[in-house]
């Protein structure tokens, strides 16, 4: 999937994210809806572009990855988040995810690609649930 955002020199404003998230800009509004209260900052990385981070002012929630017709999030959660959400039935679609995540220093790294095909539901759950968590 390609990143429309990799010139550092240009910052993402609003309209040029929906324009380049197309179909999935209702489900990109919907995780920034979700964590409401929560700080977003753009960053550039040169291996990604520009990025979105959510976070509470010590630790990132999710990293908003905007693609041409999709967005990438990429998180990591604490071991004891992840054995909370590996506990709930109704994230059950995400578990294997959650139980096949690498751990690092940060935590267990998930990424969700999300385009118009998938089952937006769980992610959406998900992240809903992870933001329970951390308030």
């Amino acid at each position: 999937m390609e990143r429309p955002f990799l010139d550092a020199s240009i910052k993402p404003v609003e309209l040029a994210v929906a324009a380049a998230l197309g179909s999935t800009h209702a489900r990109y509004r919907s995780i920034l809806e979700l964590a409401d209260g929560f700080a977003e900052e753009w960053t550039f990385n040169r291996s990604s572009g520009w990025m979105l981070k959510i976070h509470d002012g010590r630790k990132a929630l999710v990293y908003l990855i905007p693609l041409n017709d999709a967005f990438r999030m990429s998180l990591a959660i604490r071991e004891a988040e992840r054995d909370e959400l590996l506990r709930e039935a109704d994230l059950a679609p995400v578990h294997e995810k959650l139980a096949s995540a690498k751990k690092y220093s940060e935590g267990f790294a998930l990424q969700f690609d999300v385009d118009s095909e998938m089952d937006f539901g769980p992610v959406e759950s998900f992240v809903g649930r992870l933001i329970s968590l951390r308030k």
